[in-house]
């Protein structure tokens, strides 16, 4: 379900739902805020000079006081005649002292004087917020005007535009069917808006769709099932996507032809080592035979020293056309692994024990860590055996007199990390990118009796290679290395 949503299609599908949505919701807010602000503008504008025209038409101040009784009745009045206004009388001070509303649904007891001053200096403009008395936070548009008493400020007529039965009215409105239908065919026509959207984005799209299912195609058949594309691309298509597609194609084609020129030098390659290493082993087994016979029967006689080389020379050979037709079979076609499990300690224990004739020579210490034998893992036992070989002899060859060659053993996430380590020469990080390819030999190599093809890391590798694993390696010249591999837990 997830990768569907990961098609650059459903991406761009994603993107654009979303940017609709956003967009709906910042007009629809936007129209809004826009729409009282504009109301608010137009009904101050309108009721701009509502207080002064009050103030003028009824004297408010008798015998130098405000006459709060008959200002009530005035206030009670006119909100006969104008439902959607609230009077208020403030003093100077913008403490509320007498108004039209009821007693219990005044929340504030003072108005605040800056919003007054800026409406009567008009330095500000419309609309302009000021408190109202009916709530502790709420703002509302007003019109307002000075009560004097000849030159005395006696206080103010502030008059809320939009009161509380106004605020009930546009909530009525607000859930009336004719709104409901505005915004419903809004809705609907951003919605058409966006399906159109989307069908063009389905149809431009999709020759990139197509090409990718193309692309997968190939890497899923790879160079052995290779068909014909069933879409011809156009290269001198005007569209970008169509000439990519083109180019693609194009190099498919000269990849194919490449892969089978390399298959077949490689197939040659093989199968040359192979017959070359057939035909060496016999005449190499009837020299060598004869000349291990000569030392028996002529022990110490002149020119021992002389067929002894020569024994140590057959012998290396030996050795390399061994590896060399080993690794021409790791690399054919028909070259399997079958997993079994294995106590991989136990294993261990047993190669060293092989080995310790040729280590205790060198005075090196061998050991295992831990010696668990409940620690199984799944792999070839004949070739993880030869990888291990491999290894071990690398690390005892390059290990000076004392140092010390062990084992280690230990779990991971993904199986049991076996490592091979030692405190010999180390390698140089030159050296570090090239060690397992075939023949490589460092800069300070080591050989042995019957020497060092530089074939052993290489088998290793493809050995690993055949158990779904790689090898790796971690060395400093001087301190030693460790090889490293994973394999998975036996079941």
């Amino acid at each position: 379900m997830l990768t569907r949503f990961a098609t650059f299609y459903s991406k761009l599908s994603l993107a654009l739902l979303t940017s609709f949505l956003l967009l709906v919701v910042l007009l629809m807010a936007l129209a809004q805020q826009l729409t009282r602000t504009y109301q608010d503008e137009v009904e101050q504008r309108l009721h701009r000079d509502l207080a002064l025209h009050v103030v003028q038409d009824n004297p408010l101040v008798r015998d130098g006081e405000i006459d709060h009784e008959a200002l009530r009745q005035r206030f009670h009045s006119m909100m006969i005649l104008g439902p959607s206004f609230e009077f208020y009388l403030l003093d100077p001070t913008g403490k509320v002292t007498t108004y039209s509303a009821d007693k219990d649904r005044i929340k504030r007891s003072s108005v605040g004087l800056q919003p007054i001053k800026a409406f009567l200096a008009g330095s500000q403009m419309l609309p302009i917020m000021g408190d109202d008395p009916r709530s502790r936070s709420r703002q509302k548009v007003f019109s307002v005007a000075e009560i004097r008493d000849g030159e005395r400020l006696a206080g103010y007529l502030y008059i809320i535009i939009g009161g509380e039965a106004y605020d009930d009215l546009m909530a009525l409105l607000q859930q009336s069917h004719i709104v409901k239908l505005g915004v419903w065919g809004a809705l609907a026509a951003l919605a058409f808006g966006l399906l159109v959207s989307l069908l063009l984005f389905a149809l431009l799209t999709r020759p990139l769709r197509r090409l990718s299912r193309e692309m997968s195609q190939y890497r899923q058949r790879g160079f052995e099932q290779v068909v014909p594309t069933p879409h011809r691309w156009r290269a001198d298509s005007p569209d970008e996507i169509e000439r990519l597609g083109a180019t693609f194609n194009e190099l498919v084609e000269v990849l194919e032809q490449q892969y089978l020129r390399v298959k077949g030098s490689d197939a040659l390659r093989r199968e040359l080592v192979s017959y070359v290493s057939h035909d060496l082993r016999t005449p190499l087994a009837a020299l060598l035979g004869y000349l291990e016979t000569w030392q028996i029967r002529y022990a110490g006689a002149e020119g021992a020293e002389l067929v002894q080389v020569a024994l140590d020379s057959g012998h290396r050979v030996s050795a390399l056309v061994e590896q060399l037709f080993e690794l021409a079979h790791l690399d054919s076609a028909d070259s399997a692994v079958h997993p079994e499990p294995v106590a991989i300690a136990e294993l261990v224990q047993d190669l060293l024990q092989k080995l310790s004739l040729q280590a205790q020579q060198r005075e090196i210490a061998l050991a295992v860590e831990p010696r668990d034998p409940s620690l199984q893992l799944m792999a070839d036992i004949e070739k993880l055996e030869r990888v291990l070989t491999n290894l071990l002899e690398n690390a005892i060859r390059h290990c000076d007199r004392g140092g010390r060659v062990w084992v280690e053993i230990a779990t991971t996430a993904q199986g049991l990390r076996v490592s091979v380590c030692d405190t010999g020469a180390g390698i140089a990080s030159e050296d570090l990118p090239h060690i397992f390819e075939p023949h490589y030999r460092g800069a300070n190599a080591v050989s042995g009796r019957f020497g060092n093809s530089g074939l052993g890391l290489a088998i290793s590798r493809r050995i690993l290679q055949l158990h779904g694993s790689e090898i790796a390696v971690e060395s400093q010249l001087g301190k030693g290395s460790r090889f490293h591999f994973v394999l998975p837990f036996a079941p």
